[in-house]
């Protein structure tokens, strides 16, 4: 896949080190916390799992490079949150995982309209190519600039939640 600036691949383990050496930046985890206080060690186990997902077709991640250069500049992902609960109102009806959307970019890139390029594109491609009903954004309360990318790209307020001490929103697209 691509957008204007940028090729996208799915994960793969060569791309590992790029993941684990943007995951020390600062604040790159800032809003995550479980990924934040994981060692290297751990932080590896997850991307694994990850790639797994890939394997297994239950989850999307893609390694993102410029057009320009080749330089890696993050990560976006398309991947399963909270299992399959059943219908509930969200026009999921329990037959498709609930599927949310994420943008992780080298600090290099912050402030460049990347985040927002990437996040259309893996939005157009839930609902055009997958055709997921719904897509979903969770991030942390504080995470004024999740909830403002989620805004402008349609998503609207579903639900607050606490999960293992942290404050949670969760969006939805459609609206």
């Amino acid at each position: 896949m691509e957008t204007e600036r940028t090729i996208w691949t799915l994960l793969e383990e060569k791309d590992l080190p790029a993941m684990t050496e943007m995951s020390r930046e600062p604040d790159t985890f800032r809003y995550l916390r479980k990924l934040r206080v994981m060692t290297d060690e751990e932080y590896q186990q997850f991307l694994l799992l990850k790639l797994e997902q890939i394997r297994l077709g239950t989850g999307y991640h893609w390694a993102i490079r410029l057009k320009s250069d080749g330089s890696f500049i993050g990560a976006v992902n398309l991947n399963p949150v909270w299992g399959n609960r059943g219908s509930d109102g969200d026009g999921n009806g329990g037959e498709q995982p609930r599927m949310q959307i994420g943008c992780q970019l080298k600090r290099d890139y912050w402030g460049q309209g990347f985040a927002g390029e990437l996040m259309r594109r893996v939005l157009d491609f839930a609902i055009d190519e997958l055709r997921l009903p719904v897509v979903y954004g969770v991030f942390q309360k504080e995470n004024i600039a999740s909830r403002r990318m989620l805004g402008k790209l349609g998503f609207a307020w579903l639900e607050s939640k606490t999960e293992q001490d942290t404050d949670i929103e969760i969006h939805r697209y459609p609206a």
